[in-house]
């Protein structure tokens, strides 16, 4: 307890004597990784705007499939079938869009200037569980959004993953300040 409010303190003075170099806005998001390793967080809106491309992107195209199939199917059993396909589509898609953007950077990260990786160092989230951590951003968390909206509670990932700024990290790691002291 009283080595992590150690922590604090210094990254706050860091923090100060990051702010000519960064700017006050940068600055204000600096944070360090479970191993002390500095990071500037993504701002909230980027995050919610690469989560809301790939979201869009992978879940608009399970649907748009399943439409897809309907309307050129002959079958009798079209509806039952075009739903299936797509509710298949819901897994399946986020798990080979994860698998092919293994390196933490889908689409709407790409777009945002973002990085998905792993808060206990900073490392990326590699292609063996990059499939399941994009299932959770665009099937688990809008189902868990959700269930909140309706009183369900906050939603918490587990803070297994943070998403940075890329360029603001890039410019952190000009300074001399690489870490937590």
């Amino acid at each position: 307890m009283i080595y992590e409010q150690d922590r604090l303190n210094s990254l706050d003075q860091v923090r100060e004597q990051l702010k000519p170099m960064l700017g006050e806005s940068v600055t204000k998001r600096v944070k360090a990784y479970k191993d002390g390793t500095l990071y500037v967080e993504s701002t909230m809106s980027a995050a919610l705007g690469a989560w809301l491309v790939d979201s869009v992107l992978v879940n608009g195209t399970a649907i748009a499939l399943g439409v897809l199939y309907y309307a050129g199917s002959t079958d009798p059993n079209k509806a039952a079938g075009s739903f299936v396909i797509a509710l298949s589509l819901f897994v399946v898609l986020p798990l080979l869009y994860g698998w092919f953007y293994g390196n933490g950077r889908g689409v709407g990260a790409l777009l945002t200037d973002t990085r998905l990786v792993r808060a206990r160092d900073g490392s990326r989230v590699g292609l063996a569980k990059a499939g399941w951590a994009m299932l959770i951003r665009t099937l688990l968390i809008p189902l868990a959004l959700l269930g909140a909206l309706g009183g369900g509670g906050s939603v918490d990932a587990g803070g297994v993953r943070v998403s940075i700024d890329v360029p603001a990290t890039a410019r952190l790691r000009m300074t001399a300040f690489q870490r937590v002291p």
